[in-house]
Parts: structure tokens; C-alpha cells; sequence
């Protein structure tokens, strides 16, 4: 016990010399639960409140010294998206509507609210969020939660109401719930794909793929990072009331179809790109972002996703092999780091990664700003797992020690994969540990190639090092488990 202690002491120790935390201090006078964040051209940052309204600042290097000046001090309904055209002008989501807010006479505060687009449904449920991503030509990218059979709808909705949606542990009563939906310029409205749960973070990667998070539960066996695509059904079935070719064609009851047709559904959903392992790697995944400056590590082009039920900020790294989008997720920050973890935004120089907090019930009490910041000091990391014709290539950050790299002994591997069901949550299933066949550095350290013979798609490959290995600075690794979803062979 006491070496296991010293060994995070100084895995904590490691990354605290690589990124400095800070805890942004708010106003008294509100109620910090963020919903959105975002950077004007300003350099300042801009945060959207959920009991609030939006609050802007300059950032300082005194994290309590942020001057915040009100842009918008009307409440707005459990905002969780937002977008700054610039200074005088921000697209807000909130779970009735996407709504422009702007200065109109140039006093630094808001006078005019115009609803863009409302074309779902609201049952009043806490748990139909809203979020957003611009599309890149002027338009949106909006993720919509389903309802919780743990909170109340109101007597009276918005929109058309379906009474076969208000089943299971999760539905879609209102239209749209549990879809991905995209908003044109006008406003118009087109449904892009179904299938989701509690959909909480929607993000476009650097070469244009648009990604989806979502959250462990009914037809979840674990939290998924999915990238989306026109058409495609993501496996929770309570959406497909507001798909009139499956009702008209399928079932009117895709809740009841899929439980009592389980070949069918694993052929009809589109898995996940990235399962976060439930527990030790994410509880809540909410927003993905890329970083795309290279400034804040050496991790360029990768995805960063918080965790609300944990004091987590998890490394997403995709490739895409044989025409499917898939890859590796491994922990990248929780030192320091509380819950809640909601909203992410890079700061313009791409140096600082700052996370919004807020406490929706799933963990202990957090919210909140805070902030990590490159030092400039490199971490020992696995920088990217990718796979190979029979196996894995692990490239890290620094180089290894190639003696104590190519000893299979201290590579503790596992696969496994996690069930969609009507039941909620998975545990591991086909679980096997073992050890890879071999292990090969490279000549310049710089990365090792495991050599298995049990490679499957659908399933989860976990790698933990172990045993004497290190950098040749005689570092360990900083986060020494990652995992990589296989669902296709090379």
C-alpha cells in the first residue's frame, strides 16, 4: 500500500510539473453552473450560466482577479451551447429554442433576443438538453437529449407529442428527442441522425468529422463517443417514434421491437468510434473538443472530453481504418480537477484548456471555472495508440527504455466488451487478461509495437503498463492504462 501511494504521489507530482490548475473565482451574486463557454475576438472569455445569463471577462493571471462584466442578465432556460459571432453577438442553446443574442447599440449589453429555430418539442423533463457546434458554413450542428422517467414532464408540452414515445427509462415524448439535428442558415431544421440517449457534447474535429458524446445507461452498456453520420441509427431505440419509415415499415414501438430483437438491433445500430470504459475512465462524458494550435502538449489534432461525475478530463485519439472511425482513450487530467466537468474551450493561443462546471445530480457537488495550462514541461504519455495488422502500435511522448520496453511482462493487457440493452449499464463482458506475444521499440525509443494474437473486433483493448517500465529519464508513465475500441481489423 505504501509504494502504491509513493507511486501516485509522483505520477501526480509529474503532472502538476506539466500543467498548472487553476480555480476561477465567479461573482457572489450568481449561481456558477456553466453552460456554455466560448472565446470573442477579444481574447475574452465568454460563459453562458445556467441559472443565469452570460457573464464575460479578461482572463488574469490571478485566477481571482477576473473582472466579469454582465452581457446578458435575463435568466435563460438551462443554456448548454453557445457560440460567439463576435463581441455584439452570441448563439445561445437553450433547451426550448436556439436564440441570437445581441448588442444592438454597442453599451456592452444585451437588447435583443431572436429565436432562430424551435422545431422540437419540450416536455419539460430536466434531462432534454440542447447543445451545439457550428457546421462551418454559417449554420449548426444540434445534439438533443431524451427525457428521464426520474424527473417530471409538464401537463402542458411544446410541440407535437407522441404518447408511444413516453416509454422506457428514457424517451421522446416531443419530437426530436434523442436526435441529431441541423439548423441551416434560415433556420430551417433537417433531422441528420437517431438513436441517442443523453447526447451532452457535440464537436467537429479538425479534418471535419462531426463527433457525438453520450451517456451510459438504457442501451448504453458504457458511455460512447460516437462519430455521426446522415442517416444513421446509434443504437437507442426511443427516438425511432419520430422516424416515420420505422414506424410506418419496422414497429410503432421501436422500444419493444429491439428488446425482443437483439441480432436485428446489433445490425442495425452504428457502434461507437470510443467507449470510455465506465468507472476508471468516464462516468458522464459531456463536451469534445480538438486541439488544433498544438500548444498544449504534445497532443495536436487529439480530442478532450470532461467528465461530469468525475474530477476527469479524458485524451481521445481517432484513426479510421477501413473506411470506420475508431481509436483510444486514456485519462489525461485529475489532479486538482473537480467534478462537473460540462463545457470545454480552448483559449485562443491554445495554451490553457479551461472546463465549466456544473452539478446536475451525477457526483459530488462541483461547480464552477477552472483551468489547465501547458508549462512547457513535456508529461511521459502514451501520445497516440493506433492499431496494426496484428496489433498495436503505441508511440509515446518521450522515449522508452528499449530493455525494459521489450519485456512482455510489463504490458498487463485485457479485452472485453460491454452490452446494449434495455438494461442499464453493462458490466465487462468476455473478459480476458493476458499478456502480448511481443514487444518491439522502435530503434529510436519513440514508440513500442505489441504483437497479439487475439485480436476481435467489438471489443475493447486495454493496455496497463506495469512492472520496471519507464522513460529512459526513468520516468513512469503519467496515465498508464489506455484503451482502444476495435470495430474493424486492418
Amino acid at each position: 500500500m505504501r509504494i502504491l501511494l509513493a507511486l501516485l504521489v509522483l505520477l501526480s507530482a509529474a503532472f502538476a510539473e506539466s500543467y498548472k490548475v487553476d480555480t476561477i473565482t465567479f461573482p457572489h451574486y450568481v449561481a456558477p453552473e456553466v453552460g456554455g463557454l466560448a472565446f470573442n475576438e477579444d481574447g475574452e472569455i465568454v460563459v453562458a450560466l445556467r441559472r443565469h445569463g452570460i457573464l464575460i471577462a479578461k482572463p488574469t493571471d490571478d485566477p481571482k482577479a477576473f473582472s466579469w462584466r454582465v452581457f446578458a442578465e435575463d435568466l435563460l432556460h438551462n443554456s448548454c451551447g453557445i457560440q460567439v459571432v463576435n463581441k455584439g453577438e452570441i448563439i445561445v442553446s437553450q433547451m426550448p429554442e436556439l436564440t441570437r443574442i445581441k448588442d444592438t447599440d454597442g453599451d456592452g449589453i444585451a437588447d435583443l433576443y431572436e429565436n432562430i429555430a424551435d422545431s422540437w418539442g419540450m416536455s419539460g423533463n430536466y434531462h432534454e438538453t440542447n447543445t451545439i457546434t457550428p457546421d462551418g458554413k454559417g449554420g449548426w450542428y444540434i445534439a438533443i437529449g431524451t427525457a428521464s422517467h426520474n424527473g417530471p414532464n409538464f401537463y402542458n408540452t411544446k410541440g407535437k407529442f407522441k404518447l408511444n414515445g413516453r416509454r422506457g427509462r428514457n424517451f421522446a415524448a416531443t419530437q426530436w428527442k434523442g436526435w441529431v439535428l441541423h439548423i441551416d442558415t434560415d433556420g430551417k431544421t433537417t433531422p441528420m441522425a437517431s438513436g441517442f440517449r443523453a447526447n451532452n457534447g457535440i464537436g467537429l474535429s479538425p479534418n471535419g468529422k462531426l463527433f457525438v458524446t453520450d451517456n451510459q445507461g438504457d442501451w448504453r452498456g458504457t458511455s460512447p463517443i460516437y462519430h455521426v453520420e446522415q442517416g444513421k441509427f446509434y443504437g437507442h431505440p426511443s427516438s425511432l417514434v419520430w422516424d416515420e419509415k420505422f414506424v410506418k415499415e419496422v414497429s410503432d414501438n421501436p422500444l419493444f421491437y429491439y428488446i425482443k430483437n437483439d441480432a436485428q438491433y446489433e445490425k442495425d445500430r452504428t457502434p461507437a468510434a470510443i467507449e470510455l470504459p465506465h468507472g476508471f475512465m468516464c462516468n458522464s462524458p459531456s463536451e469534445i473538443i480538438f486541439d488544433t494550435k498544438g500548444n498544449f502538449g504534445p497532443f495536436k489534432g487529439q480530442g478532450f472530453v470532461g467528465d461530469i461525475a468525475g474530477g476527469r478530463i479524458i485524451r481521445c485519439m481517432f484513426e479510421e481504418v477501413n473506411g470506420v472511425t475508431q481509436g483510444a482513450c486514456v485519462l489525461f487530467a485529475t489532479k486538482g480537477i473537480r467534478g462537473g466537468n460540462n463545457r470545454l474551450v480552448f483559449s485562443p493561443d491554445g495554451k490553457t484548456l479551461y472546463t465549466g462546471q456544473t452539478y446536475r445530480g451525477w457526483g459530488k457537488p462541483a461547480e464552477g471555472l477552472q483551468r489547465l495550462t501547458f508549462t512547457g514541461d513535456v508529461p511521459f504519455e502514451v501520445q497516440n495508440m493506433s492499431l496494426t495488422k496484428d496489433g498495436f502500435k503505441l508511440t509515446f511522448t518521450k522515449p522508452v527504455r528499449k530493455d525494459v520496453a521489450s519485456k512482455v511482462d510489463n504490458y498487463e493487457m485485457a479485452s472485453y466488451f460491454y452490452k446494449s440493452s434495455h438494461n442499464y449499464g453493462s458490466g465487462q463482458k468476455d473478459l480476458k487478461k493476458f499478456k502480448p506475444v511481443s514487444a518491439t521499440p522502435s530503434e529510436d525509443g519513440m514508440s513500442v509495437v505489441l504483437k497479439l494474437n487475439n485480436l476481435k473486433e467489438r471489443h475493447i483493448f486495454e493496455v496497463n503498463f506495469a512492472g520496471d517500465f519507464k522513460s529512459d529519464n526513468d520516468e513512469k508513465v503519467v496515465n498508464p492504462k489506455v484503451c482502444y475500441t476495435l470495430n474493424k481489423l486492418r
